[in-house]
């Protein structure tokens, strides 16, 4: 039975698949209403060796899943993660568009946009842009810049890319379940988002995540 304002999370490990259903009541409370795990078959250390193996896993927690929840699963936010994943630092500069020098939620997306424009080795694919921090004007340290005054914006930028086969494969082994993915998220930052309070990222701190075949690190500092 199809919900409203229901998603999933898929987390794709080397000793377990769990999917996890949440209806969404408002964006900062949600209810778990359906979880399914099944041994990982076809993974090994964050990489997947074997697709028909780990979509059969996918499956089958998906499978518990939807019969907890009552709900039916057509689409997912997956975890990635792995050896492969890697980061690097990058800045976008725009100038700002709006006549009245009033910085605009579009002059924010194009000074994003503008960090994405990095040279990459054809075999390495994009995952994520972090915004560190944004310029106006030669001000540093802003951290929303939309509704300020200015006419230059810049942001410095940590660019999370990953190994372009390991992504498709993981992409891959989920559509062959009939599943569509809605977007890949890097796990140690969804790990930080359910343990970590936004005043100690923004204090420091270092998040270790050991898991069945590999060991993830991420540092926030400011945030």
């Amino acid at each position: 039975m199809p919900r409203k304002n229901v998603v999933t999370g898929l987390d794709i490990g080397t000793s377990s698949v769990v999917a996890l259903t949440a209806q969404i009541n408002s964006p900062e409370s949600l209810d778990i209403i359906g979880i399914g795990e099944s041994e990982s078959l076809g993974m090994r250390k964050g990489v997947i060796v074997d697709i028909e193996r780990t979509s059969k896993a996918i499956e089958a927690a998906v499978e518990k899943a939807e019969r907890m929840s009552g709900c039916s699963i057509d689409s997912v936010f997956a975890g990635i993660t792995g050896s492969h994943i890697g980061s690097t630092n990058n800045r976008g500069v725009v100038a700002v568009s709006n006549e009245s020098s009033e910085i605009t939620l579009e002059d924010v997306q194009r000074a994003l946009q503008a960090a994405k424009v990095i040279a990459l080795p054809p075999d390495r694919k994009i995952i994520h842009i972090l915004p560190r921090q944004y310029i106006v004007d030669g001000y540093d340290g802003i951290l929303d810049p939309v509704g300020m005054y200015g006419t230059r914006l810049e942001v410095e930028t940590n660019i999370v890319t990953g190994a372009r086969s390991s992504i498709q494969n993981l992409v891959k082994s989920i559509e062959k379940t009939g599943i569509r993915v809605e977007a890949l998220v890097l796990n140690p930052l969804a790990s930080a988002d359910a343990v970590l309070l936004p005043s100690e990222k923004e204090l420091g701190a270092v998040l270790v995540d050991i898991g069945g075949g590999t060991t993830e690190v991420a540092i926030f500092r400011e945030g």
